[in-house]
């Protein structure tokens, strides 16, 4: 490997990892599964999963198996730091049980409400097996998730309502100097979002004011109120949502209050797995600081589509010099290489060895034979 593509790969990984924080958007859609899948990438290197999909045997299928562990496995996370189970739903932990067996964590906070259900004790007992520490944090508590970041526990507070499952949420905001998240779980307007303001205005809260809300239960009626909007805010909103669920959701009424504010709107029923990066002061939609939210193209090298699902094509100015073309992942591997001196070039996401990329975040380089270095970044979905 020449002395510059190591170099490109110094930056890529120190992008991932140093000087941003990346949240990807699993895609939690098959058939008619939905749920939540959302992974934290911070900015001194920790990784954090929120929730893990769905899993069930009508169709057999396991979030965790299929969209979670392949992303982990294509940006070199071999164990999480930590997992947040929001609430025993089968369509936010079913996946993390997988997730457990195969990567671990060492910390997994749980909401402490108990289920009877037999997703929940096998989410358990895997928690168990793989070591980590269980905590059931509360309101007002901070979660040390490294340095540069400030992570606040906005709901549960006791007692917890065990008739409603969906309010035992486990809500957190995370601030990255200017920047902040808001990850609402599956809370509920009525014994949820106003129990939330219900603290701000007595001060038992600071502001939740936020850039991005992950938008509460799949975009449902029952959560999004207009107060809470009004207090949080948001230039940008997540929806985290299967295409084939059985609910309608998002609801129209949400998506109506949500535009109605002006709010960007990003929905992985229709956008599939994306991610959300910032450097602290702006946000960039499936692209990394320096990209710009708008991603202006690199001369001399494009890739599109991103988000790609089953083909990418890379291109540049045909100057007819000799090129070096290489897909590498956040873990500084690369994953396909060609050499040529035509543009473009046309993949479809095969690997030497027959099997696929799997869904992540890429790098294409080129390193052409006058010595110039192009990068572009890229994300594969399925």
């Amino acid at each position: 490997m020449s002395s510059r593509i190591l170099l490109l790969l110094l930056v890529l990984t120190s992008l991932a990892a140093s000087e941003t924080m990346t949240v990807f958007f699993i895609d939690p859609g098959y058939a008619d599964y939905s749920g939540d899948a959302i992974l934290v990438m911070t900015p001194s290197g920790r990784n954090y999963l929120i929730d893990g999909g769905d899993r069930g045997q009508n169709p057999p299928w396991d979030c965790g198996c299929s969209r979670v562990f392949p992303l982990l496995d294509s940006l070199g996370i071999d164990r999480l730091d930590g997992i947040v189970a929001t609430h025993p739903h089968t369509d936010h932990i079913g996946g993390l049980i997988y997730v457990l067996d195969r990567v671990g964590a060492d910390v997994v906070w749980d909401s402490g409400l108990w289920s009877s259900s037999y997703v929940y004790g096998n989410f358990l007992e895997a928690v168990e097996d793989c070591g980590a520490v269980l905590e059931t944090p509360r309101m007002g508590d901070t979660l040390d998730w490294g340095s540069g970041l400030e992570v606040v526990v906005l709901h549960p507070q006791d007692p917890l309502d065990p008739g409603n499952v969906n309010n035992a949420s486990i809500v957190l905001r995370i601030a990255f100097s200017e920047i902040s998240f808001l990850f609402a779980g599956d809370l509920e307007t009525d014994g949820g979002e106003d129990l939330i303001l219900a603290a701000v205005s007595s001060g038992r809260l600071g502001p939740i004011a936020s850039n991005v809300l992950k938008v509460g239960h799949h975009g449902s009626f029952t959560s999004t109120s207009t107060p809470w909007l009004a207090a949080i805010s948001p230039d940008w909103a997540a929806i985290e949502v299967g295409a084939g669920n059985p609910f309608g959701h998002p609801h129209g009424e949400v998506l109506a209050r949500l535009m109605g504010r002006d709010i960007s709107i990003f929905r992985t029923d229709l956008d599939g797995t994306f991610y959300i990066a910032t450097d602290g002061e702006s946000l960039f939609y499936n692209t990394l600081p320096g990209g710009g939210a708008e991603p202006e193209r690199p001369r001399g090298l494009i890739a599109y589509p991103s988000p790609c699902s089953d083909h990418v094509t890379f291109a540049w100015a045909d100057d007819g010099r000799s090129s070096v073309v290489r897909v590498v992942n956040l873990a500084g591997e690369t994953v396909r290489a060609w050499e040529t001196t035509e543009s473009p070039i046309d993949w479809n996401l095969s690997l030497e060895e027959g099997s696929l990329a799997s869904p992540g975040l890429y790098a294409v380089v080129r390193e052409s034979g006058g010595g110039e270095n192009c990068v572009e970044y890229f994300a594969v979905v399925r």
